[in-house]
């Protein structure tokens, strides 16, 4: 018997419109596959205590932005569970804080991913049309930094992905 390609799917959320769809596109794969799913929300700290440093931010709004920060991760989280719940996927989450990146690297790792779904970066209407890098730098990073495969998951049509996951 052959061994499956992928057997856990590690989907980074982020509370954009993007990371939902990915979230959904995570969901309809573990149903199909039958894969085990989670979904990881990081608590940008590292940029926090960045603009602390840079005095961007005081210490009592740090600690604020970073309860604020919490909570919606929290909230994502539960959302993108409540998803898969609706379709009969059991899936974990994760709240984690720090590095964007090497926080979601981390989780695959412990989680022992075969695969990272992240949401792609929406264009703009009416932006150039010559092709250009239109991916995040935690993307770029996550991309160029994983040791297990990413995809991105594209929303140029949003319709066309909640249409499917309605459905499924």
């Amino acid at each position: 018997m052959a061994k499956e390609f992928f057997k856990k799917v590690l989907v980074a959320i982020n509370g954009s419109e993007s990371s939902i769809r990915a979230a959904m596109y995570g969901i309809m794969m573990a149903r199909t596959y039958n894969l085990e799913l989670k979904f990881v929300y990081v608590i940008d700290s590292a940029t926090i205590n960045y603009l602390g440093m840079n005095q961007m931010l005081a210490k009592d709004e740090q600690v604020d932005y970073k309860v604020d920060l919490c909570y919606e991760g929290q909230n994502h989280l539960e959302y993108a569970a409540s998803l898969a719940g609706s379709k009969g996927v059991p899936a974990q989450t994760e709240l984690k804080d720090g590095s964007v990146v090497t926080e979601i690297l981390k989780v695959a790792n412990e989680f022992e991913a075969d695969l990272i779904l992240i949401g792609s970066t929406s264009k703009k209407k009416g932006a150039s049309l010559i092709k250009r890098n239109v991916h995040s730098s935690h993307q770029n990073d996550i991309i160029e930094n994983s040791k297990i495969p990413v995809l991105v998951v594209q929303t140029n049509d949003k319709e066309e992905i909640e249409k499917k996951f309605k459905i499924f």
